[in-house]
């Protein structure tokens, strides 16, 4: 992201920084935060800004790893890669996959940086495998005092700054744990909306990867299973074939055509959608190489929300959620998701100490896109359900407090690493407190 106004991907949220930064190396990260520090002056670290919520918005200085010297450095016998805070995913995965080699588990998306997927707890779908933070096997950052730290499997704060909300320093390299690469058969089941809550535990265990995707008022939903497989790559269409389709054709022109005329026609959005589930979300089988089966095309823009919840009670809150529509509107155009994550002991991590399943509410900034999310906030706290860092977020310090078992800890953490408040913005300020 070149100097000049700060923009998010969703266009949701912006700043114009009064001074931007863009270091080679960590010496030069230290001396821009030592600089900052010095002068009384908040810098935030911005990475690709593929953030929906206000997590990297900075309030004076912008700081850029976008061309920090850290080429990528693969260690095929401890099966691991040491790389930039600013490396993007899409970059560092096609790397290892010239090494034969793959991520266990990625989000979404590829288009964030290392340090920022982290940050915020960026996750796929898998009671196998936790959030991309738990690849995390060491690190290396730039304190808000300026002092560099490396941070090892050993060391306590390492489970503290694998999601480290850019609080606890400047990350200017990670080390992540690479398996080799698999083939993955998908397959995509339809079943009864309102049968899901009540099958969603069982569903979530019965593949190593399993995510649930719903268009709100299409009457079926669509359980995918991803699992580990020896048959040969897909050939008509192949997945690349069917990623440039989906990326070129559906998500650049149709899906935007059909929300111009929802945004139009709100009372139309059921139609289409019920339509929409059974002649495309429903794709057949396919074969593919595993990060490019795990991730999906990048979509039109759009906003999300999205809690994590205690995989027991996510049937009951799923229930509640889809209430909402029972009741009529929300003209939502963007599927519901369900994804599910393994507990890890990371501090602020959303999947901390217990397996987890990350309910997502999307739609394009419509009419009903803010009563929407106000309406699923309102069941989702009722379960004590905690954000997704990187999306769109109410929550406060005082009720975040609750939700974190290690939270003291890493306030106590933070007040050694960044005293001053020198890494920190008004989103941290609203949900670390200052």
């Amino acid at each position: 992201m070149p100097p000049g106004p700060f923009v998010n991907w969703a266009g949701t949220e912006r700043s114009s920084p009064e001074r931007w930064y863009e270091p080679y190396d960590e010496v030069q990260v230290a001396a821009v935060v030592a600089q900052a520090g010095a002068a009384g002056r908040r810098l935030r670290v911005v990475g690709s800004g593929h953030s929906f919520s206000a997590v990297a918005v900075p309030d004076q200085d912008a700081l850029s790893l976008r061309r920090l010297g850290v080429p990528v450095q693969v260690d095929r016998d401890a099966l691991q890669v040491r790389v930039s805070g600013g490396q993007r995913l899409s970059d560092l995965t096609a790397v290892l996959a010239r090494e034969g080699l793959s991520l266990p588990v990625v989000g979404s998306i590829q288009a964030q940086t290392v340090a920022g997927a982290i940050a915020t707890g960026t996750h796929g779908s898998s009671l196998t495998h936790g959030n991309l933070a738990t690849l995390v096997t060491g690190l290396r950052l730039v304190t808000g005092t300026g002092e560099v730290l490396a941070l090892h499997g050993d060391d306590p704060r390492l489970a503290a700054a694998r999601v480290h909300l850019g609080a606890l320093g400047v990350v200017t390299e990670v080390t992540l744990r690479v398996r080799p690469s698999v083939r993955l058969h998908q397959t995509v089941e339809h079943v009864p909306v309102a049968s899901v809550p009540d099958a969603l535990a069982e569903a979530a265990r019965s593949a190593e990867y399993v995510k649930v995707w719903w268009l709100p008022h299409a009457p079926l939903a669509q359980v995918v299973r991803y699992a580990r497989t020896d048959e040969p790559a897909s050939r008509r269409p192949s997945p690349v074939t069917q990623r440039w389709i989906d990326e070129r054709v559906m998500h650049r022109w149709l899906f935007p055509a059909l929300v111009r005329v929802q945004s139009a026609r709100p009372g139309i959005t059921a139609r289409v959608n019920a339509r929409l589930s059974q002649v495309y979300l429903g794709a057949a089988s396919q074969v593919g190489p595993d990060m490019l089966m795990l991730n999906t095309p990048m979509p039109l823009r759009h906003r999300e929300t999205e809690a994590a919840l205690p995989l027991a009670a996510a049937g009951d809150a799923l229930r509640d959620v889809l209430a909402i529509f029972d009741r009529g509107r929300p003209a939502a155009n963007f599927p519901l998701e369900i994804r599910f994550v393994r507990g890890d002991d990371g501090w602020l991590s959303p999947a901390s100490g217990r397996d987890t399943c990350q309910i997502g509410a999307y739609s394009t900034g419509n009419r009903d896109c803010d009563g929407y999310f106000a309406a699923f906030w309102q069941v989702m706290r009722a379960y004590g359900a905690r954000p997704h860092w990187g999306k769109e977020l109410g929550h406060t310090a005082s009720e975040l407090q609750e939700l974190y078992p290690r939270w003291a800890d890493f306030a106590a953490l933070r007040d050694r690493l960044d005293p001053d408040r020198v890494l920190a913005n008004a989103f941290t300020d609203r949900v670390l407190g200052r």
